[in-house]
């Protein structure tokens, strides 16, 4: 089954009463069978429905108790997904998150389930006995799903498998179209033109200049290796002017989603564009990287339309490292983790510049993406997000991942732009072995932040 990327669990407790897609459980005793079993029937219910909320030490009614149960002290993912793992086939892989509601003393466990994928999810195995040798929590071979009440029950008529059917369909087709455009879109090569080799020397210049810049002006982490470049070309676009790029850059509405504007262009601060030709051509130019600045960029943009930007890691500054260590009791270990949030944040971001630079010169056709992701040998996957973490370690063995795909302009529109950016985050992310990101979770994450 497919992983995808969770919401923000702390949504989880805005939910005042049960419904089909929470359910309410003021304790389980985990550690005994029967509260597995109760666990994994709850889970393979609602992954059927669709997924959502498990809140543990909740009363039915909505409230808490004056303290929390002591059997649910200790819960944890790893805990969830074992018990999934005995009891349900596929098993759904369930994050677990401690979070505290407003005026209670104390954290709940917030477990989401995520939807079923291309199969249902059924038990594998019964539940414990009980004294007269009725089988307790789940039954083997039984499909249960959400039911008005709200109670999680077997699925038993045609109407019921009918919703369960169509998600897993969905899913297959999702899973399948992903597939295919891997293997026909993402490939699809670009001519060799002379504008081909004006973007293949601007994005080499650029990345030259970063590397320059890292070792005139050191920083904590090896800027020189850790860095991520975003470059772009419109094919076979008429060339412009460097005073129609400034013009078309001025214009552009500043969406800073993720704390990045691509291609920042400030003439009233000491890093103004400047012009500077490279292999024969005009392009702007600027370095904002020096040593009072801790989250730094290089960036070009040719009169071809061709333009590339390297920036270091948003999870490498001083800015988040201090952040998460001062409202929590965890380290951040610059240089050593990957926040996907943040890297779809920043993909959305250079993504939308760049179709303000298609709209802007009435650009229609192909547009040429390449991402180069360097620095990723050690580093895990981390969220900011306190008592937001993944189960596994998993850590990168490949230090770079270069991306290279060819789209119509028109893919980069806000609504549909999303599949583009799970195709410059997946590659990079299977090498943490992180969950998958498609562009389902893309649209959640953005929504989220």
């Amino acid at each position: 089954m497919p992983h995808e990327l969770p919401p923000d669990l702390g949504n989880a407790l805005q939910f005042s009463t049960e419904d089909l897609d929470v359910e309410f459980k003021r304790s389980l005793p985990l550690r005994e069978n029967i509260g597995k079993a109760k666990l994994a029937k709850e889970i393979c219910a609602l992954a059927n429905h669709g997924g959502e909320w498990i809140l543990l030490g909740r009363e039915d009614d909505g409230s808490y108790p004056d303290a929390i149960p002591t059997e649910i002290i200790t819960v944890d993912q790893d805990q969830v997904n074992q018990i999934a793992a005995a009891y349900l086939q596929p098993a759904p892989h369930c994050t677990v998150s401690k979070q505290q509601p407003e005026g209670v003393a104390f954290a709940v466990p917030v477990i989401w389930v995520p939807p079923c994928g291309t199969s249902p999810v059924c038990a594998k195995k019964n539940g414990p006995d009980d004294e007269r040798g009725r089988t307790q929590g789940v039954t083997k071979g039984i499909h249960y799903t959400r039911k008005a009440g709200p109670v999680s029950a077997p699925i038993e008529s045609p109407d019921e498998w009918q919703d369960v059917i169509r998600r897993c369909v969905l899913s297959d087709k999702a899973s399948l179209l992903g597939a295919l455009s891997t293997m026909i879109e993402q490939p699809r090569p670009t001519p060799e033109t002379v504008e081909e080799s004006v973007f293949e020397a601007d994005f080499e210049h650029t990345v030259g200049k970063w590397k320059e810049e890292a070792q005139e002006h050191p920083y904590e982490v090896d800027l020189s290796n850790c860095f991520v470049g975003y470059g772009f070309h419109l094919v076979d676009a008429e060339p412009v002017t460097t005073d129609q790029i400034t013009e078309c850059l001025r214009q552009r509405p500043h969406d800073a989603r993720g704390g990045r504007v691509f291609f920042e262009s400030n003439y009233n601060t000491p890093y103004r564009p400047f012009v500077i030709e490279v292999a024969g051509h005009h392009g702007l130019e600027v370095h904002v990287n020096t040593t009072d600045f801790d989250h730094r960029a290089v960036w070009r943009l040719s009169e071809w339309l061709s333009g590339t930007e390297a920036i270091s890691y948003w999870e490498d500054t001083a800015r988040i490292k201090d952040a998460v260590e001062h409202r929590s009791s965890l380290t951040w270990e610059r240089g050593q983790h990957i926040w996907i949030a943040q890297q779809i944040s920043y993909a959305n971001s250079f993504l939308a510049t760049v179709k303000h630079i298609a709209d802007y010169f009435d650009f229609t056709g192909d547009v040429r993406i390449r991402v180069l992701f360097s620095g990723l040998s050690g580093r895990n996957l981390r969220s900011t997000n306190i008592g937001v973490y993944y189960s596994m370690d998993y850590r990168a063995r490949q230090n770079t991942k270069q991306i290279d795909f060819v789209l119509k302009a028109s893919d980069l529109a806000a609504e549909t732009r999303s599949s583009a950016i799970a195709s410059i985050i997946q590659p990079m992310n299977k090498l943490t072995q992180g969950p998958v990101v498609n562009a389902e979770s893309v649209v959640r994450s953005l929504r989220a932040n």
